[in-house]
């Protein structure tokens, strides 16, 4: 109707800016934002040199790229605006003009100090600024300094201050950092708090590579699946395929595959240029943060799936191996000579348990009882005070004076107080059920692995309480070799145990500091050499029966 208001669409903008700054939801998430930044301005033919600085009170990313002028600072706090270096026709990370706000996910103010030309400019956000445009108008960013004339180089320094997090976990910061910047194909020099990023690729074992069948190809154009097999299982940062698309990261997949045996061991990249290039209603991606391909994206959908398939091909494959792997008569016997070793170490960790619930019931006793006084004839803890079972336990009624023909009151007459009768009662480690002794079940587990010459020669795992040994090591390999390649030889059994053995002193020291909180570090270095003298003592026993 002629004089009626047309209808358009508007957005309340300090709503949408702490929105999208709400998926910004961690340290790493929040650094890797600006870091990346710096690295999409470096300067053209230049090494990008970005220095970050992680702390309780704030948090500075420093770059030597092209800074901002004035007015690309005002493009820069343009909410969802197109980037200005793709643009440019330089392809870059940034995609929905929302990273500026990632700062607020975490803190409250933001100030950053560029130099571009010689003219130095530097402004501040505050959150406070932003809730006060409530009408969902335009919010102003402070002015501090403007084109301040400069004799120093071009460069951006952001300033993120006044965090609503504890102390951040810096290490976790850099893991981040260093697994994007492994994915970020430019020559770069990046640190943190001193620290050199540097991301070193799993060694593998075996390579794939496939190409996709024709019924693929026409939604994802040519493209090549390049596929590697670590000799080790993978944590969730480094396993799966990177889908790249002109050399930018945008997830990291097994494609479903994720909780099957052996796909922990597979890890890879693939590049699909169509997925920066095409245009669809539903897009390739989303601005969550989260990298991750949009599931309902027609051309996502042709990719995983295809994906799928390669990936489960190699993994029943692998499955398969090791499956021959066990069954040899080789294998075999190395698990027979595992479980003598292992035998050996949980006997002797079942011994500093008893030991280490000794030291912490003798810590914890209220008056001056010694240690022999909370022990029965046997070495068995009594009940009481202890957070593991007994073969006592308390009976009888409380301790009082007492008197005669009443319970309890003042009286020259003690009357007995609590005895013990077998039971479960917290003190010690069970070690009896209806008066037979009951064996106590394993702890640590020993298994051989083939992982390259380059790794160490044992790893542990501490939740499983696994030592494994790498029979590719060059000391054990040796060994193995000198003995007529015979897994029962003496020389091959002899590196084996000791391996195992210094392994478990080293992993000993973990397990105690876990239950004992007053352990230190001195403690933990006599304890490595004490540990490996009593189990080679006993290695011994086996080797020479």
């Amino acid at each position: 109707m002629p004089g009626t208001k047309p209808i358009t669409v508007t957005s309340h903008v300090a709503r949408d800016f702490l929105q999208n700054a709400a998926y910004f939801n961690t340290m790493a998430k929040v650094v890797w934002e600006y870091l990346a930044n710096s690295l999409d301005a470096a300067k053209e033919g230049v090494p990008a040199v970005v220095a970050a600085e992680v702390t309780s009170n704030y948090a500075t990313i420093s770059d030597n790229g092209c800074g901002m002028s004035r007015e690309r600072l005002r493009n820069f706090f343009q909410m969802h605006g197109e980037n200005v270096q793709r643009r440019r026709g330089k392809r870059v990370r940034g995609r929905f003009g929302t990273g500026k706000c990632a700062a607020f996910g975490l803190a409250s103010e933001l100030r950053i100090d560029t130099i571009q030309a010689g003219l130095r400019n530097v402004v501040r956000l505050r959150r406070n600024d932003i809730q006060q445009a409530r009408s969902g108008d335009p919010f102003p960013v402070q002015d501090v300094v403007v084109n301040e004339p400069t004799d120093k180089d071009d460069g951006t320094i952001v300033e993120i201050r006044r965090f609503n997090i504890r102390r951040p976990n810096v290490d976790r910061v850099i893991s981040y950092v260093e697994r994007h910047l492994s994915r970020h194909h430019q020559r770069a020099h990046v640190t943190i708090n001193g620290h050199e990023c540097k991301f070193e690729e799993p060694p593998f074992v075996e390579r794939f590579e496939s190409l996709p069948p024709p019924e693929v190809v026409q939604h994802t154009g040519e493209v090549k699946l390049v596929v590697k097999v670590s000799p080790v299982p993978l944590n969730d940062d480094v396993r799966g395929i990177d889908v790249l698309s002109h050399g930018i990261w945008h997830e990291t997949t097994l494609a479903g595959i994720e909780r099957h045996e052996r796909a922990n061991y597979i890890f890879g990249e693939i590049d699909v240029p169509i997925l920066e290039d095409g245009e669809w209603p539903i897009p390739a991606f989303d601005n969550t943060r989260n990298n991750t391909l949009n599931r309902q994206n027609p051309v996502v959908v042709v990719l995983l799936g295809w994906l799928s398939e390669e990936l489960e091909r190699i993994r029943l494959d692998l499955v398969e191996k090791e499956r021959q792997r066990r069954e040899s008569q080789a294998a075999k016997r190395l698990a027979k000579e595992a479980q003598k070793i292992a035998n050996v170490l949980n006997e002797d960790f079942a011994q500093q348990e008893m030991e280490l619930e000794l030291t912490r019931r003798v810590s914890k006793r209220s008056g001056g009882r010694s240690v022999r006084e909370i022990l029965d004839e046997h070495g068995e803890l009594w009940p009481g005070g202890g957070n593991q079972p007994t073969p006592w336990q308390q009976t009888g009624s409380p301790h009082d004076s007492g008197t005669r023909g009443t319970l309890g009151g003042d009286g020259d007459t003690p009357r007995p107080g609590p005895t013990a009768r077998p039971g479960d009662e917290p003190g010690a480690r069970k070690s009896t059920t209806s008066g037979r002794r009951k064996r106590r079940r394993a702890v640590f587990s020993i298994d051989y692995e083939n992982v390259t010459a380059e790794r160490p020669r044992s790893r542990y795992e501490s939740d499983t309480k696994s030592i494994f040994i790498n029979l590719d090591h060059p000391q054990i390999a040796s060994a193995y070799e000198a003995g007529g390649r015979r897994t029962q030889a003496r020389p091959f059994r002899e590196i084996c145990y000791e391996v195992a053995g210094v392994e478990y002193a080293i992993a000993l020291p973990h397990e105690k500091a876990e239950k004992d909180e007053l352990y230190n570090a001195s403690d933990a270095l006599y304890d490595v050499r004490d540990t490996i003298n009593r189990v080679t003592r006993r290695f011994m026993q086996i080797l020479n029966p």
